[in-house]
C-alpha cells in the first residue's frame, strides 16, 4: 500500500488531495489553489509533502521576486496540519535526500543580475545555481557558480550528489562528495546534458541529452558510471526525463511521443501505454510493479497504471489531475 497525493486540473476543483492506492481513503491536504506538486514532492519517511504555491498571504513576497520557472516553496505534514514555507524566496526545482534530512534546491534568487533590465525584459537568461539546506539546523549551502540547466539528484547513501551545470551553450554532469567536497566531473562534450538519476545501488547514473544547440543527432537517454566511465546511449530520440525502477533493471523513460520502458543494461524496450491521449508524468509505484501516468484520453486529464508489461490500464482517482506524487510503500499494521 502506497499514498497519491494529487492537485486537480479542472475548474472549481483545487487544493492537494491525498488518498490510499486503493482509492480509499480520501482528504484534503490544504485547499491552496496555486499548490503545485512535483514528483520529488513526497518525503522518504512518508510524512512531509513539499509543494510550490503563492498563496494570498505570501503574494507581495512572491511579486517581489520576478524570475520565471521559480515559486515559492512550502512544506506540510502528509497527514494535514503543520503547513509552512521553507524559504523567503522562491526556488525552480527541490529533491529531498534519502534520509529526509536536507533538501537540493535550485534557485536564481541571489543571483544580482535577476535585476538587470535584459533580463527582465526576457533578452538574457537568468543562471540559477544548486543549493542544500540541511532542515535540522536551516543551514544553507551553495554547491555551484551560477549557470544553465541547473538539476541534481541524490545518490542513494547520501554521500553524493550529481549536478548538471552548463555555462555557453552546452552543460555537464558532475559528482559532489559531500564527506570531502571534491568534485569529479564524468561527461565532458557540448552537448546539453540534464537531468542526472541515480541507479539503486549507486553505481550509475542515467541523464538526458538534449544533444548540442541546432543538433540533436545525439539528443537521448544515456547511462554512465558513477565514476564516468562506460557511457552507452540507451534510447536514441528527443527526451526529458529517466527514473530508474526500484530494482534496478529498468528506466523509465519521458518523451514528447509517450513513455518508454528500457532495459538498462541490455534488452528490448516497450511501450507500456500505446492508447489515445498524450501520457505525462509518468513514475514507477513504489514497489516497481506499475507505472503512474498523466493522460487526456478521456478528454479531462485524469491519473492512470498500467503494469509493466502494458496490461491492466486503470484509472486511479476520480479526480481530474494537475500533477501528483507518490508515496514511499507503508507497511501493512
Amino acid at each position: 500500500m502506497y499514498k497519491i497525493a494529487l492537485v486537480p486540473s479542472r475548474s472549481g476543483q483545487h487544493g492537494i488531495f491525498v488518498m490510499n492506492s486503493d482509492t480509499s481513503g480520501g482528504k484534503l491536504l490544504t485547499p491552496e489553489a496555486t499548490a503545485r506538486l512535483s514528483s520529488s514532492s513526497w518525503s522518504p519517511d512518508g510524512r512531509k509533502i513539499a509543494f510550490y504555491a503563492v498563496p494570498r498571504q505570501d503574494s507581495e513576497l512572491a511579486g517581489s521576486f520576478q524570475i520565471p520557472g521559480h515559486q515559492l516553496l512550502y512544506v506540510s505534514n502528509s497527514a494535514g496540519g503543520g503547513e509552512k514555507r521553507l524559504f523567503s524566496f522562491p526556488v525552480s526545482d527541490f529533491e529531498w535526500s534519502p534520509d529526509g534530512q536536507k533538501l537540493l534546491y535550485v534557485s536564481a534568487s541571489e543571483n544580482p543580475e535577476r535585476l538587470d533590465p535584459a533580463v527582465l525584459r526576457g533578452t538574457k537568461s537568468l543562471l540559477s545555481a544548486i543549493y542544500v539546506l540541511d532542515l535540522g539546523s536551516g543551514e544553507r549551502k551553495r554547491l555551484t557558480d551560477f549557470g544553465l540547466n541547473c538539476s541534481g539528484a541524490w545518490s542513494p547513501d547520501n554521500a553524493h550528489l550529481a549536478l548538471s551545470l552548463g555555462s555557453g551553450s552546452g552543460s555537464d554532469l558532475y559528482v559532489v562528495n559531500l564527506n570531502n567536497g571534491q568534485t569529479r566531473r564524468i561527461t565532458d562534450s557540448q552537448d546539453i546534458n540534464i537531468a542526472p538519476s541515480w541507479s539503486p545501488d549507486g553505481k550509475t547514473i542515467a541523464y538526458v541529452c538534449m544533444g548540442s544547440p541546432g543538433k540533436d543527432k545525439d539528443a537521448g537517454i544515456y547511462r554512465v558510471d558513477s565514476g564516468g566511465a562506460n557511457k552507452i546511449r540507451i534510447f536514441d530520440r528527443m527526451a526529458y526525463k529517466a527514473a530508474w525502477s526500484p530494482d534496478g533493471k529498468s528506466v523509465l523513460v519521458q518523451s514528447a511521443t509517450g513513455i518508454y520502458l528500457i532495459p538498462a543494461f541490455g534488452g528490448q524496450a516497450m511501450e507500456p501505454y500505446t492508447g489515445r491521449g498524450r501520457p505525462l508524468d509518468a513514475v514507477f509505484s513504489p514497489d516497481g510493479r506499475r507505472i503512474l501516468f498523466r493522460s487526456n484520453h478521456e478528454d479531462a486529464w485524469q491519473l492512470y497504471s498500467v503494469d509493466l508489461k502494458g496490461g491492466n490500464l486503470r484509472r486511479v482517482t476520480h479526480l481530474s489531475a494537475a500533477s501528483f506524487c507518490v508515496s514511499p510503500l507503508l507497511s501493512k499494521d
